[in-house]
């Protein structure tokens, strides 16, 4: 009876857009749907300088003035746009242009003006991505979507809550993986694989969640069918939503895999592989090549010593 009305609680939770603190969710921007748009796509578009890390700052951003980009793509760091002039202005994307790059396929010079000064500036992509900016639409339905609201991260600890771009002592939050914990805020990070960092309360301590809200500024050989953030943290409850036993959660919880978890569980419980090979049927971690039969797990090999320094 109990898990019947748990049921019929999630389906009404899904049908009327509350959360269950009652906090209305129907009007916020949808994660799942939210727009890719490809580089070709970016003119026009506004765009967040990103916080760099204490150890990025000295160097400023690999953008540069449009006067001084012969110069700053010759080598001189001297004229790279500094740090602290620019970090949280907002520039509009006025032309993209491709060029050839080496690789399969073509990357692009991206020309902006700054929107407070017009002052015009360019950046290159390398291998689809111009590093240290965020569109500044997946930033405000970032926190249009999550403040407020109770999510379920995929890591055992978070990195404790410092603003970004600032000096910090490092430090972890210990959670339960699959565990509730609330967004408070939502910051632009410090890179752009992960450019939106939800900043979450667990256990009265805050913590960070970084994120990408879409595919954008990300390399098209990596985008996929689902939200990018969907290999940080579960939308609804995990244990409710699942049906995995207790048994499997402690094992994922103690870091264990065994023959027969699926690819989902075995994330949960080792991280991201190091490598993936034979079109995603083995996945690679250290010393241990793990084979998959469709989304299930077959077999563990160790790698020979040899083997893991050749690769």
């Amino acid at each position: 009876m109990k898990k019947l009305c748990l049921r019929i609680f999630l389906i009404l939770t899904l049908f009327t857009g509350f959360n269950v603190c009652g906090t209305a969710w129907a009007d916020a921007p949808n994660p799942l749907s939210s727009s890719n748009i490809a580089i070709r796509q970016w003119t026009g578009r506004d765009f967040t300088f990103l916080a760099l890390s204490d150890t990025s700052q000295f160097a400023g951003y690999e953008i540069f003035k449009v006067e001084d980009a012969k110069l700053g793509y010759s080598g001189d760091r001297s004229v790279r746009l500094p740090y602290t002039k620019y970090v949280g202005k907002q520039v509009t994307v006025t032309e993209v242009v491709p060029f050839e790059s080496g690789y399969d396929k073509p990357d692009y010079m991206v020309h902006m003006i700054v929107k407070e000064t017009d002052e015009a500036l360019i950046g290159r992509t390398s291998r689809g991505q111009l590093e240290g900016l965020v569109l500044t639409a997946d930033l405000d339905s970032a926190r249009q979507y999550f403040v407020g609201k109770t999510i379920y991260p995929k890591f055992r600890a978070l990195k404790s809550a410092y603003m970004p771009g600032q000096s910090r002592t490092a430090a972890a939050v210990p959670i339960k993986i699959g565990s509730p914990v609330m967004v408070v805020d939502v910051y632009a990070g410090e890179r752009s694989e992960a450019p939106i960092w939800l900043i979450v309360s667990v256990n009265d301590e805050k913590a960070i969640l970084p994120i990408a809200y879409s595919w954008t500024n990300t390399s098209t050989q990596f985008w996929s069918q689902d939200a990018p953030w969907q290999e940080s943290l579960y939308l609804e409850d995990p244990r409710m939503t699942l049906g995995w036993s207790q048994d499997l959660w402690n094992k994922i919880e103690r870091g264990q895999t065994e023959l027969g978890m699926t690819k989902e569980q075995v994330q949960l419980s080792w991280g991201k592989p190091v490598r993936i090979e034979a079109n995603g049927s083995a996945w690679i971690y250290g010393p241990y090549r793990l084979n998959f039969s469709g989304e299930t797990l077959s077999n563990i090999v160790n790698i020979p010593e040899s083997e893991q320094i050749a690769s």
